[in-house]
């Protein structure tokens, strides 16, 4: 048995592993009343406009609050070519959200500050004695955006908006080692890690007329290094030698890259009541081609060492469609559909994130009867099956994702 053939695709699945959420991304993380509707670039009239469009929190007069939390559960079932299936335990995540605007008094200047989740939080989680437990049994992913913005009302008619992001990611991956050829149990490989890295975005907002207005952002591709520790337990006998014990810490680092994104929106008010909003995403995945896994600690003798790893993702369009309706001067119901197409190419695609194309339907209300607001939303994500042949796992995944949230509002 050749160690560095085994050890070689651990470190690779591994590594595959530690970005499981991406297929999360979107408006459904920054605020309700955006996640509600689906589309709101070009609508861009709450203090989560700073996630959105900076360029339109320049319409808020005073200074605003906006906070609240989403729930995220994504669950899926796995189908071996055998016809064995297996299914993710159920989980729940909370990504917050929380914004402040202000004008200090200035007539078309306005200033703001986020803190709110771009991308993805829970990947999916797998039994430790199932049939992808050599690939994955767990993979989380979290973000945290902090960015600063302002925004400048150039004329009635175009409003311009820049912002810095200060991104921190983290993720945590576990899997199970197969060490039956040792005459052993199984391992368990974990890795652990967190970075920052920063970007910039830019917005404008256009008024063509009172019916109609355009929007249009552009969020900065942002390279995060993640730094922590890969553990390596229950290690087998014949190999404690080499690990110095059974079980084996190094520190370790990987560099993730989170997307240049460009967005595109349109708004259209028939009445006074009725707002119709399009929007259209296109997110430079493919900045995530190849990287390296690097360990401080590298075990020579069983060629456990550093590893070039081949992610090869797509670029990915995202798609959405949505409405708001006035019922009258304090209640809004909104409704809306989205469009996200898959960035995983089939032979990279794994258990960890079995992403493909899904159609969201969102749903919610607002209600806002002073200075106080309070908007909720309810999405339903159908993921389309993935049929996959691959040296990873192949097989067919099936998911289904529910997201709901809460945002609470306050002008003073």
């Amino acid at each position: 048995m050749r160690f560095g053939q085994t050890w070689g695709c651990i470190l690779v699945l591994a590594a595959l592993l530690s970005f499981p959420g991406a297929s999360l991304a979107g408006n459904a993380l920054e605020g309700a009343k955006g996640a509600a509707m689906g589309a709101f670039t070009a609508v861009a009239d709450d203090p989560s406009a700073i996630a959105h469009n900076p360029a339109g929190i320049v319409q808020l007069q005073g200074t605003n609050l906006y906070n609240g939390v989403s729930v995220v559960n994504v669950t899926s079932e796995y189908e071996s070519p055998e016809g064995d299936s297996e299914a993710t335990f159920f989980q729940l995540f909370f990504p917050p959200h929380a914004y402040l605007t202000t004008d200090f008094g200035c007539e078309n200047l306005a200033f703001g500050l986020g803190v709110y989740s771009p991308f993805g939080i829970g990947g999916r989680k797998w039994s430790s004695s199932g049939l992808t437990r050599y690939v994955s049994t767990e993979g989380v992913i979290a973000t945290i955006n902090l960015n600063p913005t302002v925004a400048w009302r150039v004329c009635p008619q175009l409003a311009l908006g820049a912002g810095l992001n200060i991104l921190w990611s983290s993720n945590y991956m576990r899997q199970m080692v197969n060490q039956s050829p040792l005459a052993f149990g199984d391992a368990e490989l974990k890795f652990k890690g967190s970075g920052i890295g920063i970007g910039g975005n830019v917005g404008l907002r256009l008024f063509p007329g009172e019916k109609f207005s355009l929007g249009f952002t552009y969020r900065s591709r942002i390279r995060v290094k993640q730094t922590g520790t890969l553990t390596l337990e229950n290690i087998a006998p014949v190999l404690q030698p080499l690990f110095c014990g059974s079980d084996f810490s190094t520190d370790a680092s990987v560099v993730m890259e989170f997307p240049h994104t460009f967005t595109w929106g349109l708004a259209y008010r028939p009445t006074p009541r009725l707002t119709l909003a399009l929007e259209v995403d296109w997110l430079l995945w493919s900045v995530m081609d190849r990287t390296t896994l690097h360990l401080a600690h590298e075990v020579p003798a069983a060629e456990f060492t550093d590893f070039g790893l081949n992610f090869d993702w797509q670029d990915s369009l995202v798609i959405m469609a949505g409405m708001d309706y006035r019922v009258n001067e304090c209640f809004s119901l909104r409704g809306g559909y989205v469009y996200q197409q898959a960035m995983v190419p089939e032979p990279t695609l794994n258990p960890g994130n079995p992403d493909s194309d899904i159609h969201f339907i969102t749903m919610g209300f607002g209600y806002r009867p002073g200075k106080w607001g309070i908007d909720a939303f309810y999405a339903i994500g159908f993921h389309v099956d993935r049929q996959v042949d691959n040296a990873i796992l192949s097989g067919k995944y099936n998911s289904l994702s529910h997201l709901g949230g809460l945002s609470v509002g306050h002008r003073f």
